[in-house]
């Protein structure tokens, strides 16, 4: 009984602390970065409550796709619960080490609904992979578009030296390519709804971007800022700083021959992205904190399911 009460106690004290540094977190990003508190000032109330609906869009995307996700390896989940994971996640992506928001997913998703590492790991692949094609297939367009079929040439090669890193990558890491690819039932109708899923998660992006160029630049098209989206997009797959700061203005830097965004405009829109994101994360976490002030998400009081 002593030992049942000791583990409760140190359980809501990890809780309790998780809780506070996120909290710090949160504050000493704020006071490290000024310009968040001075750009939010400069916003319209029009543009915070399209940025604040463009990000719950986004959320709730995430969290469909999750939950299609988890119906292709056969787990049942409700939205309710993939809206709160699909909530934390995104602050531990934001904040974490190397994008490490699905770390965090697959942890909890394995001590919730006993979803195996690897069976995350191939609905992770399925996402990524819909997300990837997706974003590429908007820049080659684009670049066809701008430059002609010679660029074709350009994509094919370093499209060809992606797929074989992957499967190199995963060879190495689980041995066998062949399994792998059998797992994915392409005849699964959660599969593609995945890819939906995926697309949806595109377009509501590009929403929400529009807002925020158009706030720094009304001249910006929508088609523009579809390729803008797409090179920012695929900035993540190599974000190793917190919400991609530094590697998506690059990427946008170097695609810009293809969007034909201004640098002023680039780097406008994204600090008004940085500093509303880094607000709706805030909120969000409060948020969720008082939808489960009874029964917290938390790994350490989670037992797989039968």
């Amino acid at each position: 009984m002593a030992n049942k009460s000791s583990y409760v106690l140190i359980k809501y004290f990890v809780v309790a602390a998780i809780i506070i540094a996120t909290f710090v977190v949160f504050g000493l990003y704020i006071s490290s970065h000024h310009e968040v508190i001075q750009t939010l000032k400069s916003l319209d109330l029009t543009t915070i409550i399209l940025l604040a609906g463009g990000y719950t869009l986004i959320t709730l995307v995430n969290a469909v796709i999750l939950f299609y996700s988890l119906r292709f390896i056969k787990k049942t989940s409700s939205i309710s619960d993939n809206i709160i994971l699909t909530g934390y996640s995104s602050i531990v992506n934001f904040f974490g080490p190397l994008q490490s928001g699905p770390g965090f997913r697959a942890i909890y998703l394995k001590k919730k609904y006993g979803v195996r590492i690897r069976d995350f790991f191939i609905t992770t692949l399925i996402f990524y992979s819909f997300f990837g094609i997706i974003n590429v297939l908007i820049l080659f367009v684009a670049g066809v578009l701008r430059f002609g079929l010679g660029i074709f040439y350009i994509y094919a090669i370093v499209g060809i030296l992606i797929l074989l890193l992957a499967i190199y990558l995963i060879e190495k890491r689980f041995g066998r390519v062949r399994p792998i690819l059998q797992s994915l039932k392409l005849n699964d109708v959660n599969f593609w709804l995945i890819g939906v899923g995926a697309v949806a998660l595109v377009l509501a992006t590009v929403a929400t971007y529009f807002v925020e160029i158009h706030h720094v630049n009304l001249g910006v098209s929508v088609t523009q800022t579809i390729v803008y989206t797409a090179a920012a997009n695929l900035s993540l797959f190599v974000a190793i700083t917190p919400g991609a700061i530094g590697i998506r203005e690059s990427f946008l830097a170097l695609s810009q021959q293809l969007h034909g965004i201004n640098t002023t405009t680039i780097i406008g829109a994204s600090v008004i992205d940085r500093a509303f994101y880094i607000s709706f994360l805030a909120l969000m976490f409060v948020a969720l904190l008082a939808i489960n002030s009874r029964k917290h998400l938390s790994i350490f009081k989670l037992k797989p399911r039968e």
